[in-house]
């Protein structure tokens, strides 16, 4: 196989996944754990919480660059300043 084989062999792969990046299960499969950045345990509280959605989501961005401890920490004290009221 030579230099020009390889290419148009590599050619016809990224032809491949341009026309089928989204029936690719791996790639999605890979893409889903990357975003999924709230365990389940903090997705509850936050569901638990009786606010709008548009706040959740607002919530949802603060957290998503938190660690766990952090995320927990952020919900105990808002779940806290909401009952104060």
């Amino acid at each position: 196989m030579g230099y020009k084989d390889n290419i148009k062999l590599v050619e016809k792969i990224t032809d491949d996944i341009d026309n089928n990046f989204e029936e690719i299960g791996v790639i999605k499969r890979y893409f889903s754990r990357i975003f999924t950045v709230l365990s389940v345990e903090i997705r509850e509280k936050l569901l638990n919480l009786n606010l709008s959605e548009k706040v959740k989501k607002i919530i949802i961005k603060d957290l998503a660059f938190l660690t766990e401890q952090k995320q927990n920490e952020y919900l105990d004290e808002f779940k806290k300043k909401k009952s104060n009221r």
